[in-house]
């Protein structure tokens, strides 16, 4: 099996669409589909808990899940979040100071961290 394909396989699990902070609260969705026909739950003690730390304007332009992927320039080892509203929203839960306002590195406590106060809203992507 050669890794483009592995990946695929690990990746299977990615959204297919991402829906705003703001249409879960209003609409009460408490799903997501992916690429390979799931329909994954989100709990809504994680939307609340993610609704507490957004402003008005976060909860408009945040998208469900939010997308955690791997970090290929550092070569430690890493993660990442990219996108301005993501960013600022993931910076905040973990305390973390964001150096760009589009990118976020995530070493292996911050995602453990993460994972645990949102497990049902976390994806995790592999890139090569």
């Amino acid at each position: 099996m050669d890794t483009e394909h592995l990946i695929r396989d690990m990746n299977r699990h990615i959204p297919v669409s991402r829906k705003t902070l703001l249409e879960h609260l209003e609409s009460g969705l408490d799903t997501f589909e992916t690429k390979d026909g799931q329909k994954c739950s989100v709990d809504k003690k994680d939307i609340e808990l993610l609704a507490k730390s957004c402003t008005e304007i976060e909860k408009m332009r945040l998208r469900i899940p939010i997308i955690v992927s791997t970090d290929m320039s550092y070569e430690g080892g890493a993660w990442k979040v990219e996108g301005s509203t993501e960013v600022a929203v993931v910076a905040k839960l973990l305390k973390k100071k964001a150096y760009k306002e589009d990118f976020l590195r995530l070493y292996y406590p911050d995602l453990k961290d993460l994972r645990r106060m949102l497990p049902s809203i976390i994806s995790i992507v592999f890139v090569p």
